[in-house]
């Protein structure tokens, strides 16, 4: 069983990415937003959940831990298996769904692909305590400055694949905007218009 693969990625796709550790291309099933944080050619560390299945086995990753911890409450609720719980975390954020299963929007849920509102609701109902339990574990191991700076990192590591210089970044980032961003959907967009003006 593998925790985390350190290597390069050979190969990106919608939906997977080849990892190169000591020469061995492993195939590894990603969801969008982890895709979205790695880049083709750099060195990586994607963090695994084994999925064994029969005779089957395939290596999921994730660009970090929360989100394969997220992964595998979801995998738990009986009807949500493999490809439906990346579909989700490829849908939403970790963020989105927290609020999502806080206000038990089962039709905001039901925009992922074949996931209907009789399962969505059994997803929220499995999932709001778990939920609970995840964000108090959240909330203690990172606290509000490394939830910030995770931001910060996120946003530079966004706009910097727009082409965005760090300086060009720097005018538009303070400490205040920080505070006030809850995803990095709406600080992107946020900077992007203020970049425009």
């Amino acid at each position: 069983m593998f925790e985390y693969l350190d290597g390069k990625i050979t190969i990106k796709k919608m939906g997977y990415v080849a990892v190169d550790v000591n020469g061995i291309g492993y195939k590894v099933f990603v969801s969008l937003q982890t895709l979205d944080k790695i880049k083709l050619g750099e060195t990586t560390r994607l963090y695994i959940y084994n999925h064994v299945k029969e005779d089957m086995f395939k290596l999921i990753g994730f660009a970090e831990e929360r989100e394969r911890d997220f992964f595998e409450i979801l995998i738990n609720v009986n009807g949500i298996g493999m490809s439906l719980g990346l579909a989700i975390l490829s849908t939403f954020t970790i963020n989105d769904l927290k609020q999502i299963i806080a206000n038990e929007d089962t039709k905001l849920l039901t925009k992922v692909p074949k996931l209907g509102a009789k399962k969505s609701q059994k997803l929220i109902v499995d999932v709001k305590d778990k939920m609970k339990n995840f964000q108090l574990v959240d909330s203690i191991d990172n606290g509000n400055s490394s939830i910030k700076a995770q931001l910060e990192e996120d946003i530079y590591l966004a706009l910097g694949s727009l082409g965005y210089s760090k300086k060009d970044i720097d005018k538009f980032v303070t400490s205040k905007d920080l505070d006030s961003y809850e995803t990095i959907e709406m600080a992107i967009k946020d900077i992007l218009k203020k970049i425009s003006k």
